[in-house]
């Protein structure tokens, strides 16, 4: 709530009055960076405020910007809140804090290196062995691996506490894999998108570069002109792999799970639509005790068997080196100190928040007589610490965790609470003060960089998160200002790079795209249909009517994979049900609701080759479909409202992947899965209702309706009109959805567009499978145009115009003809599918003689 005070003006922050709230100075006065920002905010009302915030929220959904904690099942994701009042960092004593950063990271880099080579560190005694050689993530496989020279940790994190007074203290170090950078980059444009005047009060370091730097830091890691770089992760059961999805696609590299990545003679491959290709930097995103299953058999994660030994032989650089783990040990915190003196031999910049490791008698005493003020942590936070927990992860309550203390003391450190200073956060009832931390993200390349900015968290209670790494309480956008005199000046323009673009997509990444096309066209494909045979007003139709309109329903089902409602003889009184089942129902595996889901699980999979706008627009839809499966029941009016609806944001999902997506080999496996999708659905469709309406046709037929609904359904009765100009015939009708050129809707268009599809496949390197693929497809499509539909059907057209009837003896064996053809069709586009999964995603050799498609062999020999 605001209120307006006796000049007034509006006061959103009559309930941030806090003597750690960092808006206010030592004598209340409030300091002037936020006094600006705070005089912005008061100019709108309660109800515009809420607008922005609820903008910014609905901006997170849509992103998908969520986060996972270590304490609950990866399933259990938390989506990202921002709140729209920045912390602001005064540009002098940010300067202080990037020169305390920077020299810590060079400190703790120096003990890594040292830890792995001589570690004169521990026979000089300046700290304990225990501590170092005890560590979870202390792998003494990793000696060695490192030349001296250069950076173990390349990109790294720090996080940071200021005190009540002022001061400021560090809490953690993440040098291993650091966690967050993407928040910084996606806080900064959201905030910006929904709350533009709020920048209005002064100009701000951007962060959005940093990714750029940090790619340049990759590229150096190795003497290539142009460098295979890959990203490493889990995958989506990891906690951050949203981050790591805009991280690579912010990067243009590739995201790749360890499955993706083969070693072949001491060399690093990624299997890819083209074979393998060699990797030469790898930017892991995985513990480095879960890197190789071989080299490190204790672990129960699989990694990539034989990548220690391409490291140890130099054929491939990981970033940050593997073992890096050790400088996040919260037990070295209490050295950390020394490890900077011993190093540097430098005075710290920076303090260290008072660790107590628990193994240590006296340390441990100290903590005891402190119990109720202590903050109690493991020393690592990586996964590998779970099988010192029973595989469970740390329990949160504090009886539990105790005894879990009592029974391991090694294994966790104690550290008094830090009141943090406070910022306001706005939340239902208005703006109230909320404790704050901060990570702050650094490079340690040829020239340091410091994010001007970082992450910066909200507490949700006292000494229960004290915490960076748990954003559960809410995220701030940090800003340092940039004042004219200390604007950063034009760099000398860097020697410009060569192009990586003829790097292969990954085979994980083909195959992700071509499901999604087919789930998208069947999506479009079942709504549009469902819309227009409701048109039909099947409540309203007799019975007899019904049951010849029946077998189009029953085909339908059967295109969508619906095989209970296909088998049905009889139609039901109410087609309603039916259609939220084929609708809206989460259960039905082939559902529109279904099918959104599923690509959308497949878009999330390789969220680094999913842009924003494709992002957005499939998460708009899906939530739309979410809520409107909530009701049980379903209206005949919003059934077609849900239809029309769907199939309009399906053209838009279409529009702005082709509008925003690089028309690259991933935009050719979209479409691929897309065409073959309708090859297979409409040849269902067609096939089923032709064949039926042979088996009934008479002489006095001269059009079915089935035959003008079935145009109708397949989208196809206007180009029909257009190229015949008559009633519906069933030869014209099979001609136009079987063997035109130019519809879209017809089998011979689709298989068109994959041989064209597959011909792009081929340019920017030859595939022997996608060469002989593309061959078999084109086979298949002339085995279609030589197909004689004018013996299949009797009463063609033509004498139909001209008066005349067909004589009764050509009817004999045309249905079985008929049927043995489009059943062939069928098959060999069902066998299609399987050759596209082997020759691009399994890396099957489809091609042997034992797999060759009969029909193919005959065809090539004439």
């Amino acid at each position: 709530m605001s209120r307006v005070n006796q000049s007034g003006s509006r006061d959103h922050f009559k309930f941030c009055s806090n003597e750690r709230d960092e808006t206010s100075g030592q004598r209340g006065k409030k300091r002037s960076d936020y006094d600006r920002c705070m005089s912005a905010i008061n100019e709108l009302t309660p109800s515009e405020l809420q607008l922005r915030q609820t903008r910014i929220d609905r901006a997170a959904v849509e992103l998908g910007l969520h986060f996972d904690l270590y304490d609950q099942a990866p399933k259990d994701k938390h989506m990202a809140q921002l709140d729209l009042f920045p912390r602001i960092i005064s540009t002098q004593e940010w300067k202080k804090l990037s020169a305390g950063v920077i020299q810590r990271a060079q400190a703790f880099d120096s003990f890594i290196a040292d830890i792995y080579n001589e570690q004169s560190i521990l026979k000089d005694r300046v700290i304990p062995h225990d501590v170092v050689l005890t560590d979870p993530a202390f792998q003494r496989q990793f000696s060695g691996f490192v030349e001296k020279e250069k950076h173990h940790c390349t990109c790294g994190a720090i996080d940071l506490v200021r005190a009540e007074k002022g001061e400021w203290y560090a809490l953690e170090n993440h040098l291993a894999t650091p966690f967050g950078l993407s928040f910084v980059v996606q806080n900064r444009r959201m905030l910006a998108q929904a709350f533009p005047e709020i920048f209005e009060t002064m100009s701000v370091s951007p962060v959005v570069s940093f990714t750029t730097q940090l790619l340049e830091t990759l590229r150096a890691q190795t003497s290539q002109k142009k460098p295979r770089i890959v990203l490493l992760t889990r995958g989506e059961s990891n906690q951050a792999f949203f981050e790591e999805s805009f991280l690579a696609r912010h990067m243009g590299i590739a995201l790749t799970r360890p499955g993706d990545l083969l070693v072949r003679e001491s060399q690093v491959f990624l299997k890819t639509i083209r074979g393998l290709e060699r990797v030469d930097v790898i930017y892991r995103r995985l513990e480095s005790s879960s890197i190789d299953p071989v080299a490190l058999p204790q672990n129960e994660f699989n990694g990539v068997p034989g990548l220690v030994n391409c490291v140890r032989k130099g054929t491939v650089s990981i970033v940050n080196a593997l073992g890096t783990g050790v400088a996040d040990n919260r037990a070295m915190l209490r050295y950390s100190d020394r490890i900077t003196s011993y190093y540097l031999q430098q005075t710290p910049l920076l303090k260290t928040v008072p660790t107590f490791h628990l193994s240590d008698r006296d340390q441990a005493e100290h903590v005891r007589q402190y119990a109720k003020d202590m903050v109690f942590k493991p020393i690592q936070d990586h996964y590998t610490m779970s099988r010192y927990f029973g595989g469970n992860p740390l329990p949160t309550d504090k009886s539990k965790l105790q005894r879990l203390i009592k029974k391991q003391p090694e294994l966790f450190v104690a550290q008094p609470y830090i009141h943090p200073t406070r910022l306001p956060h706005y939340g239902k009832n208005g703006f109230k003060s909320r404790s704050i931390f901060m990570r702050v993200f650094f490079l340690l390349g040829e020239r340091p960089v410091v994010l001007p900015g970082g992450l910066t968290t909200q507490e949700i209670t006292p000494q229960e998160s004290n915490r960076v790494t748990t954003v559960a309480g809410g995220m701030k956008d940090t800003w340092i200002p940039l004042k004219k005199e200390t604007a950063p000046k034009q760099n000398t323009p860097r020697k410009r790079r060569e192009a990586h673009g003829d790097f292969s997509i990954s085979s994980r990444v083909a195959e992700a795209l071509y499901w999604i096309g087919r789930y998208l066209d069947r999506t479009e494909s079942t709504s549009r249909q469902l819309n227009i045979l409701e048109d039909i007003r099947w409540d309203q139709l007799p019975q007899k009517t019904k049951q010849s309109f029946w077998p189009l329903w029953r085909a339908v089902a059967a295109a969508t994979g619906q095989e209970t409602i296909a088998a049905r003889k009889t139609p039901p009184k109410n087609t309603l049900l039916i259609a939220r089942q084929l609708l809206l129902d989460s259960d039905e595996p082939a559902s529109v609701f279904s099918c959104i889901r599923a690509a959308l699980h497949n878009a999330e999979s390789i969220r680094d080759f999913v842009n924003p706008e494709m992002w957005q627009a499939l998460v708009e839809l899906l939530l739309y479909l979410e809520e409107e499966s909530k009701s049980h029941r379903l209206s005949r009016s919003r059934l077609n409202t849900i239809t029309a609806k769907v199939v309009g944001e399906i053209a838009r999902i279409w529009g702005t992947a082709e509008r925003t997506l690089l028309h690259d080999d991933g935009w050719q496996f979209l479409r691929i899965g897309s065409f073959a999708e309708r090859a297979f659905s409409n040849m269902t469709l067609t096939g089923d209702t032709l064949e039926r309406t042979l088996k009934t046709f008479t002489d006095a037929d001269e059009e079915d309706t089935d035959l003008a609904a079935l145009l109708q359904l397949l989208g196809s009765l206007d180009a029909y009109r257009r190229e015949y100009s008559s009633r519906a015939y069933i030869d014209r009708v099979a001609h136009i959805l079987i063997q035109s050129p130019n519809n879209p809707s017809s089998i011979t268009y689709c298989l068109k567009n994959i041989s064209y599809a597959l011909g792009t496949l081929t340019i920017q390197g030859e595939n022997p499978l996608t060469l002989t693929l593309k061959e078999e497809v084109d086979a298949l499509t002339a085995y279609i145009q030589k197909l004689p539909l004018d013996d299949f059907f009797p009463a063609p057209a033509e004498m139909l115009d001209a008066g005349k009837d067909a004589p009764k003896s050509a009817m004999s064996g045309r249905p079985k003809a008929a049927s043995k053809a489009f059943s062939t069709i069928t098959a060999e586009l069902e066998k299609l599918h399987q050759k596209i999964e082997d020759a691009y995603f399994s890396h099957q050799n489809a091609f042997g003689d034992h797999g060759q498609m009969g029909l193919f062999q005959e065809t090539s020999r004439k």
